[in-house]
């Protein structure tokens, strides 16, 4: 099938990735933002394996080797004693799976994509106008944009994220589950961070119900921050709510002072919080003309790293069905095909992994963290460029 008109909704991670897919497969495609210029934020994003895999497949090995850095050797500590209970050996991904895993910052692969995107259809993308109601039919879809113009299409992509307006059309409107955890994120300039502090450079302080986490990104230009703790509650939305230094330090307050040193370092406004959401798997994505992907579809908890990475795998696997397919129906009953299983598994277990990862001992989160990384180590085998569709 070649020449088919399809809209994609949403130009994040998992939007450009599908354009781009179903560009290089030969489709029009017609890329649909609501904000004026894309700018992702959003810190250090893990690239499995499986994630590399699919960004080969999508053309963008020699971007992904630019914009990455290897993780280095690190450590699991004691929270209150700094006490090193588990040595991380260097990352031997590329030996086991044929890729490395690399660090990369969120923004250098989002821009990254958005390259790729603008160089093979300079026309593609349209910024600053967002979809406002879908309706799907067996013949195709039909769009309210949001600046009152109408649009058509053979098929859609929804890419809209956890609180897609396309999901709402296709399925009704649902809430999206708070997971009971809140993540801080935080970037530092390497150059302000004593090296004592980065001994080893890969670090995760485990406490009673949290965790700290830190890796260098951009050959060493940044320090990547990532701290997680429980919450009872959570109503704010989005990746950029502000937070301070004060009621970070608080929350990790009895955490080793080398820990407390680097979370002094966070810049003023550099510093973000977000709660962590997911929702309960649908049976299906797609409706008539009209399907999911990316965290519209399943959304998940960061537990696993797999949210983005099995966007990437939704991306490449769906431009391969369209480009086996003879008509959209088919193309969208190969992609629903090949993702749905392994998506859902993906999702359950992240959801397993918040309840093993923050108990109250940090030697039994450590004997759990073991066993998560065996588990998750079970992903990283497919490929997205060749896995059947």
């Amino acid at each position: 099938m070649k020449g088919s008109q399809v809209v994609v909704v949403g130009a994040g991670i998992g939007g450009l990735a599908a354009a781009l897919a179903l560009l290089r497969a030969g489709q029009r495609v017609r890329l649909y933002e609501q904000v004026a210029e894309l700018a992702e934020v959003g810190a250090g994003l893990s690239i499995t394996p499986n994630a590399g895999k699919a960004l080969v497949a999508l053309g963008l090995r020699a971007e992904l080797e630019r914009i990455g850095s290897r993780p280095p050797a690190g450590a699991i500590r004691h929270y209150a004693t700094g006490e090193v209970l588990v040595t991380l050996a260097q990352d031997q991904s590329g030996e086991r799976y044929g890729l490395p895993l690399y660090h990369v910052h969120r923004a250098d692969l989002h821009a990254a994509l958005a390259a790729a995107v603008r160089a093979a259809d300079p026309g593609c993308l349209a910024t600053g106008n967002g979809v406002a109601a879908i309706e799907s039919r067996p013949d195709g879809v039909s769009l309210q944009l949001r600046d009152g113009t109408r649009a058509t299409a053979d098929w859609l992509v929804g890419a809209d994220g956890i609180h897609s307006v396309t999901r709402a059309a296709l399925f009704g409107p649902d809430r999206p589950n708070f997971t009971g955890y809140l993540a801080y994120r935080g970037l530092v300039p390497g150059e302000q961070v004593p090296p004592a502090l980065l001994d080893p450079p890969l670090c995760m302080t485990v406490g009673p119900r949290r965790l700290l986490m830190r890796y260098p990104l951009r050959g060493g230009a940044l320090v990547n921050i990532v701290a997680i703790a429980q919450r009872s509650a959570w109503t704010e939305e989005g990746w950029s709510v502000g937070a301070t230094r004060e009621e970070l330090l608080a929350e990790f307050a009895d955490f080793e002072p080398h820990s407390r040193r680097l979370l002094e370092l966070v810049p003023p406004g550099k510093l973000f919080k977000w709660g962590l959401f997911d929702r309960d798997p649908l049976p299906t994505w797609t409706r008539g003309r009209a399907t999911l992907l990316g965290d519209a579809a399943h959304a998940m908890p960061p537990f696993t790293g797999q949210g983005a990475v099995m966007a990437l795998e939704d991306a490449a696997v769906i431009g391969r069905a369209a480009a086996a397919a003879a008509t959209p129906d088919e193309a969208l009953r190969r992609y629903e095909q090949a993702r749905l299983g392994r998506v859902t598994d993906a999702l359950v277990m992240s959801r397993a992994r918040a309840l093993t990862y923050f108990a109250d001992d940090p030697r039994q989160q450590v004997r759990a963290l073991g066993a998560g990384m065996a588990e998750l180590r079970t992903l990283y085998d497919y490929d997205a460029g060749a896995a059947p569709v």
